[in-house]
């Protein structure tokens, strides 16, 4: 069993990272083999990242969205890292989105969504406790909160700072 934060923990990267956020839905039940299949052929993309550590997949968090929705959230070192592994023809992804494009339920029985956040390395903030690694504390180091320095929306005394503080800082 993964190690559990006891106490108050905050994850720090130096450097930006990506995150992408995609997920399908099952629109109609004669679609349910179609699903199936791209699941799978989700899996298999994960696991062929995972296996390279080049490839700037830092990991992944799957999101249960119900019974005919599901999502994994992704984490990428740049989002250079995620283009080169969207376009790569060698890869697993652009056969599995042409099979979708050509081949899955053109009716719209099966669909996809995506979200991309670029992060710059100081504009992120999280908050561990009671709980194993998990998201940006899977691959980030990981500090007591008392020892995290940045602080969104916090002074250092642990205060909420005003709305213009906080924008303030984010635009300097």
């Amino acid at each position: 069993m993964p190690e559990i934060f006891r106490e108050r923990m905050a994850a720090e990267m130096d450097d930006g990272f990506v995150i992408y956020i995609n997920g399908m839905r099952l629109n109609k039940l004669r679609a349910l083999p179609h699903w199936l299949l791209a699941n799978w052929r989700v899996a298999k993309m994960f696991r062929e990242l995972e296996a390279d550590p080049d490839s700037g997949f830092l990991g992944y968090t799957p999101i249960f969205l119900g019974l005919r929705k599901g999502a994994a959230m992704q984490y990428w070192r740049s989002l250079e890292d995620l283009q080169r592994f969207a376009t790569d023809p060698d890869g697993s992804h652009v056969p599995a989105w042409r099979w979708y494009n050509e081949e899955a339920d053109p009716d719209g029985g099966l669909g996809f969504w995506a979200e991309l956040y670029v992060i710059d390395g100081d504009s992120f903030e999280t908050f561990f406790r009671n709980v194993p690694p998990i998201g940006i504390g899977k691959f980030a180091t990981m500090v007591p909160m008392r020892e995290h320095e940045r602080r969104l929306g916090l002074s250092p005394d642990g205060s909420a700072r005003s709305a213009n503080t906080t924008q303030e800082r984010i635009e300097s």
